[in-house]
């Protein structure tokens, strides 16, 4: 799990226009981005959401043409985040974080719950995942070995040994001074006491990296720092890595959808088995 909260979302400058694009009309979904995970991943699953929502892109600080802030911590991207949603829609919107854009996504919910009726939660920890000895030799190989540190670190990411090479490719072609401070944010954010004041409807979509099969919820809802929160769902995408929109567009895009239209279901814990129409990009 180590590596699980290593992949965020990079916020725009709040001086920059923090909605990167927007298409399909309803009700706005929000998606942003984890580090090093581009628009473009999002748009099969993107697609799908526009039949019956309004769907926005946001740039967080770093990504695209939004700045890194010199003085970077997580209020400040929070921030961002929220000029991103009071620009995205006037009425409260559903709001998907991937990783540690998922990690932003969940301060914007808890300080500004007006803005957001609804939180979804892809491959994100909520605490860090790796404490002590641990923490100060990962974060000491960022500057001792930074290739190394990356790499060890995407190792965990892909469905396959293929797609981790290429996870680490890209994020290795990234600016270090971006990188560096998103990662060491990840070994420095514990927000699994703040959630516990959440108070709209929450979905965490987990991969088997990160919620292993036959592990009870209760278990990993603690281990990723969901313990406290008061109204969650969980489900576990089989047949995929950390980047679930790249190998289940579909399903996640109907997971989303229909979370959206009834975020008050009641609480669900499920797995979702690959299934040939999601194989094809879902309809």
């Amino acid at each position: 799990m180590l590596a699980l909260v290593l992949l965020g979302a990079r916020i725009l400058s709040p001086s920059s226009s923090p909605v990167v694009a927007g298409f399909g009309h309803g009700p706005a979904i929000v998606l942003v981005r984890g580090l090093d995970s581009g628009t473009e991943r999002w748009l099969p699953t993107a697609r799908i959401l526009a039949r019956r929502h309004r769907v926005v892109f946001v740039d967080l600080p770093g990504h695209g043409v939004s700045t890194m802030p010199g003085q970077f911590s997580l209020e400040r991207a929070t921030r961002a985040l929220d000029a991103a949603l009071a620009r995205a829609s006037p009425e409260p919107v559903v709001l998907v974080g991937h990783s540690l854009g998922g990690l932003v996504a969940a301060a914007e919910a808890c300080a500004r719950p007006g803005r957001v009726r609804a939180l979804v939660l892809i491959e994100t920890a909520l605490r860090p995942q790796a404490e002590g000895a641990e923490r100060r030799t990962a974060l000491a190989a960022l500057d001792r070995d930074y290739p190394g540190a990356l790499r060890q670190i995407y190792g965990a990411f892909g469905r396959d040994s293929a797609q981790d090479e290429a996870l680490y490719r890209e994020v290795a072609a990234l600016d270090p001074a971006v990188v560096k401070p998103w990662i060491r944010l990840a070994f420095a954010t514990d927000l699994s006491a703040r959630v516990a004041r959440l108070q709209c409807p929450l979905l965490v979509v987990l991969a088997p990296r990160s919620w292993p099969k036959g592990e009870p919820w209760v278990e990993a809802a603690a281990a990723l720092g969901f313990g406290a929160v008061p109204r969650v769902r969980a489900v576990r995408m089989d047949s995929c890595g950390h980047f679930v929109m790249l190998d289940r567009p579909g399903e996640l895009a109907r997971l989303i959808g229909r979370f959206a239209d009834a975020p008050d279901g009641g609480p669900v814990v499920m797995a979702v088995p690959q299934t040939d129409l999601d194989r094809n990009g879902g309809s």
